[in-house]
């Protein structure tokens, strides 16, 4: 067995690959120009396994900025980047806050809920709505089932028929949308992005990709982040309470939560073209690199105590949100809708409480995603 920060791992879909652990190992991977995202790169061992999603949906719905290499990924990533500007995203504070809080007053007289239901599950979409520009019409439509998309079920397991028919419904939802929201107006994202396509910037299949990734990317990780966040803060009730003395340390919390427990636990696929060394270890062209971002946030060489919150813990450069050319851009967003989250909860939900043992509680079952499924608790009602 390897003892460096390289890794042979076979995956339960069968897929084998390399898992890069360790804090420097993550950022010369994820910073290296040579190693590419594009599925096209991925060797024919790599594809017999990879359970990715079938034709058409694959062509329709992968065209993405997650799977493209320069000039496409800086082209593209152009096209969203001012959307998601970090200025531009504080315009949003108030009116996050206003969706935060809408949703806590339905639960707060309760005096119990599970806040993965209640209120970290719908966030994400009501907040995304409002920085994309998505209709009222089209929120209300989006189901959040279609999220799943991201978990592809393999040829012979199952459950590939009914994942293959919301494959179907997802595609024809986002064809929906473009049509209707074609000659919207111009500060709305989406209408610029269709735009983009009728100018020729964007195949239309890179535009439904793109759409696609703001939709299941923009929500899922962000529902499962303040999940998480929520959990850590009730295993650690001096860091809960200290949050509630001190609310404007509310970015330097924000930050550490991402770190002990992110909402990735790995990267999805990277390439090497031709066979390379990595770390002592031969990688052969077009097998599948990931890098194990929750690890490298605990690696103790970069932060001390790494498995414990620490309250001021600086500096505090995790990698939750990638790093390099792949850094999420909407890390802002993310951001922003984690501290007012955490911060409403704590203000309005006195005497937060988890009404299970820890160990009872479910986690998706995903590879690269971190979350739980349920967080029942209890708080005073007011």
């Amino acid at each position: 067995m390897s003892t460096g920060p390289v890794h042979p791992v076979e995956f339960p879909s069968g897929v084998c690959g390399w898992l890069v652990t360790g804090y420097d190992a993550a950022i010369q991977v994820l910073s290296d120009s040579s190693i590419g995202k594009n599925h096209a790169l991925g060797n024919a061992r790599w594809r017999a396994r990879a359970s990715i999603m079938p034709e058409p949906q694959h062509t329709q719905l992968q065209a993405h900025l997650l799977h493209q290499d320069p000039p496409r990924h800086p082209a593209m990533r152009n096209l969203i980047s001012s959307a998601f500007s970090t200025s531009r995203i504080q315009g949003f504070r108030e009116r996050i806050s206003t969706i935060v809080n809408e949703l806590l007053d339905r639960i707060r007289s309760t005096g119990q809920a599970d806040l993965i239901a209640a209120f970290a599950s719908k966030v994400p979409l009501l907040v995304l709505a409002e920085v994309i520009g998505l209709s009222a019409e089209h929120r209300e439509q989006f189901r959040r089932s279609w999220c799943k998309a991201v978990q592809p079920v393999g040829p012979t397991e199952p459950g590939r028929n009914a994942y293959i028919n919301l494959l179907t419904e997802l595609q024809q939802y986002i064809d929906k949308v473009i049509v209707e929201s074609r000659y919207g107006d111009n500060d709305r994202l989406i209408v610029r992005l269709i735009a983009a396509h009728d100018s020729g910037e964007l195949l239309y299949d890179e535009l439904t990709s793109m759409i696609f990734q703001l939709l299941v990317a923009g929500q899922e990780p962000v529902t499962n982040q303040i999940g998480n966040s929520l959990l850590a803060l009730l295993q650690n009730p001096e860091v809960m309470e200290s949050l509630r003395a001190t609310p404007s340390s509310i970015e330097k919390v924000a930050d550490e939560l991402m770190r002990f427990d992110g909402a990735f636990a790995l990267t999805t696929w990277r390439f090497y073209s031709t066979p390379t060394e990595l770390f002592g270890e031969i990688i052969p062209a077009g097998d599948s690199v990931i890098v194990a971002l929750n690890a490298a946030n605990r690696d103790e060489s970069r932060f001390s105590c790494p498995h414990r919150v620490q309250f001021n813990r600086s500096p505090n450069l995790h990698l939750s949100f990638g790093y390099g050319r792949h850094f999420c851009p909407a890390a802002s967003l993310a951001r922003l809708e984690l501290e007012v989250s955490i911060g409403s909860i704590l203000e309005r939900l006195p005497n937060l409480r988890l009404t299970c043992p820890v160990e009872d509680l479910n986690w998706l079952p995903s590879v690269l995603a971190r979350g739980v499924e349920t967080l029942p608790v209890t708080f005073t009602p007011t």
